[in-house]
């Protein structure tokens, strides 16, 4: 089950997340089980996996967006650093620095 405590052990920012919703627990779980939800966790493990690095960018970027506006600076901090170097167009093991986001992803997810 989904607590502000069990959100706050994976190193979320709950009072800003909280804040962001006007406070109201009920409405920050649901925009977070819809953030957690989002589609683009997928597209981007796929192209990432494919090597389509500009698609891989959008998703990231929107990602990082959600991430950010829902205070999960544990998942917002990789993909800000995933979409900085697909920005760039850096060469990177990106399946390998996605991974963790993803596990830690499922794990929020599942508590939704």
């Amino acid at each position: 089950m989904l607590t502000i405590e069990k959100l706050a052990e994976f190193g979320i920012d709950t009072k800003e997340g909280l804040a962001r919703c006007m406070n109201n627990e009920t409405f920050y779980y649901k925009m977070l089980a819809m953030g957690l939800g989002n589609e683009y966790f997928e597209s981007l493990e796929t192209f990432l996996a494919e090597g389509r690095l500009d698609e891989a960018f959008e998703a990231a970027h929107a990602l990082k967006g959600v991430m950010g506006n829902l205070a999960l600076t544990p998942l917002y901090e990789p993909l800000s650093e995933i979409t900085e170097l697909l920005r760039a167009r850096k060469v990177a093991e990106y399946a390998a620095m996605y991974k963790p986001v993803k596990e830690l992803r499922d794990k929020l997810l599942a508590l939704c």
